[in-house]
């Protein structure tokens, strides 16, 4: 945890504060802010949000964010945009046999490591970690949370890009091309989501909103059900795959300012903690198929 003395007092700050605010006043002890949200950001002691220094950074650190939305948006829509032809590009090289399936795999695989990495930082910039960019250093260096969130997310979305490959190598696909890669283009999304919720300030709430029709699946159900959520409470994010509609999902997080105190009430009523809202998800998930 990040300690700082400011007026006299201790506070524990979360890394989204801006290096060059703690500069202005002497107290950065670090060399620089990382501009991710890390384990500290989720350790806020209470007399955070009443300390008079930081209220009178809020707004500031609010425009930040809405600057970063701005630019994270932006940088994935580009991301999406460059990938979907280019792996359509490769499918096509691989059956007229420009390539073979040694450099097919190889290209596809380097090709979405690079978009899943950059969607995160994306969405870092999104959820107000500080950058001039995002997807080329944007948002400085990623923490040992970040780096552990990320390797993690990929080894899990490896899996079935690696049996998309055998299937294409094997000619064995059944679903359309475009709309199955399609479906790797909408899992971008779920990498920029969860940055931006892993960058988001402790006092923020978040609401699971979108449609409820006949089409809406259990697991978004579940979650409208349970909302509004906190940064310790939310146990996934739309398209993440953990819900039964999985890459096709049409909900999305709709985020606000709170305070703490709001805060602390929402994480009461809480039913279940994120590790219980991860155990019924899964299970409605098993239900749903099968």
């Amino acid at each position: 945890m990040l300690e700082y003395t400011i007026d006299g007092n201790i506070v524990f700050l979360p890394s989204f504060v801006l290096a060059e605010q703690l500069e202005q006043d002497g107290q950065l002890l670090e060399g620089k802010a990382l501009g991710t949200a890390r384990e500290e950001d989720m350790q806020l002691v209470q007399h955070f949000g009443d300390n008079r220094w930081l209220h009178s950074k809020k707004e500031e650190l609010a425009a930040a964010r809405k600057k970063g939305q701005t630019v994270g948006k932006r940088k994935l829509k580009k991301v999406m945009a460059g990938v979907e032809p280019k792996f359509l590009g490769l499918i096509y090289d691989l059956r007229e046999e420009k390539i073979d399936e040694k450099q097919f795999k190889k290209q596809v695989t380097a090709m979405m490591k690079i978009a899943w990495r950059e969607s995160f930082l994306a969405g870092l910039r999104a959820g107000g970690a500080k950058g001039t960019g995002a997807g080329k250093g944007g948002v400085g260096e990623l923490s040992e949370v970040d780096l552990k969130w990320l390797k993690s997310a990929s080894k899990h979305e490896m899996r079935f890009l690696n049996k998309f490959i055998k299937q294409l190598i094997e000619g064995t696909t059944k679903m359309p091309l475009v709309k199955r890669v399609g479906m790797y283009m909408d899992a971008l999304t779920s990498f920029y989501e969860s940055a931006r919720v892993i960058a988001l300030p402790r006092y923020t709430i978040i609401h699971w909103t979108g449609p409820h029709d006949d089409r809406t699946c259990a697991g978004c159900a579940y979650m409208d059900e349970n909302t509004p959520f906190t940064k310790m409470t939310l146990p996934t994010t739309p398209r993440a795959g953990m819900t039964p509609c999985l890459t096709n999902c049409r909900h999305r997080l709709m985020v606000r300012r709170g305070n703490l105190q709001e805060v602390a009430e929402v994480e009461k009523d809480q039913k279940y903690t994120r590790a219980g809202h991860i155990r019924n998800l899964r299970k409605i998930k098993r239900e749903a198929h099968g």
